[in-house]
């Protein structure tokens, strides 16, 4: 069990490990305003709802707690969070720089590989590639009973011209230090209210760190 709770903690690491955080220079930003910026549309990532009960059978377990996960966002109607982090990020940056939505506004991609996304935003003068790594609830190897939330966030910005990378940075929240951890019905009452707030509570987090570390807007 405790290899597959760290398994699953570490795919926010791993992000983070790939990514380094590096701003768009001022000196790129000044020619901003009336660039294009077109904004990536991904598959939705997996929620992993980690009980103990599953966690013991190992990688099926692992393939169970995605599959409860997911029902449980499709059940309470929880949003995808990395569109709505997109369109903040966007919008911070058409007040700062003045740019503009491209026309398309969204690009369909379930790639990683720069050249082959800026080759699909073509057009465009910016691509801004917001990746959700997942997100999760898990319990703790010491207490069962009680549950942490992670989420964990990648954005890239490519030029679409050159078709090179020109900032990126990743962005994790945890609830791991919670003094009060919830309880798996706690999460899950009342339409996963309390599940939600948390969730939108850790975007609203990631969307302020990266319109800085990516964005450069303080």
């Amino acid at each position: 069990m405790r290899v597959v709770l760290s398994a699953l903690v570490a795919v926010f690491l791993i992000g983070c490990v790939s990514t380094r955080n590096a701003a768009v220079s001022d000196e790129r930003t000044r020619d901003w305003h009336g660039k294009t910026v077109a904004l990536t549309t991904r598959p939705r990532a997996d929620f992993v709802a980690m009980t103990a009960g599953k966690a013991a059978f190992a990688l099926i377990g692992a393939a169970a707690m995605i599959s409860a996960g997911n029902s449980i966002v499709e059940k309470n109607g929880i949003e995808d969070p990395a569109p709505i982090l997109g369109d903040n990020l966007l919008s911070d940056a058409q007040a700062q720089y003045g740019v503009v939505a491209a026309v398309p506004a969204h690009v369909a991609i379930n790639t990683t590989d720069v050249a082959t996304m800026a080759h699909a935003a073509h057009g465009a003068d910016l691509l801004l590639d917001v990746q959700s790594m997942g997100s999760q609830f898990r319990y703790f190897p010491t207490d069962w009973s009680h549950y942490a939330v992670d989420s964990g966030f990648k954005v890239r910005l490519i030029d679409v011209r050159t078709g090179s990378l020109i900032a990126e940075g990743f962005c994790h929240q945890t609830t791991q230090k919670d003094p009060s951890p919830p309880t798996k019905d706690e999460l899950l009452a009342d339409g996963a209210a309390r599940l939600k707030l948390i969730l939108t509570s850790q975007r609203e987090a990631c969307s302020q760190q990266l319109k800085k570390d990516v964005l450069s807007i303080t």
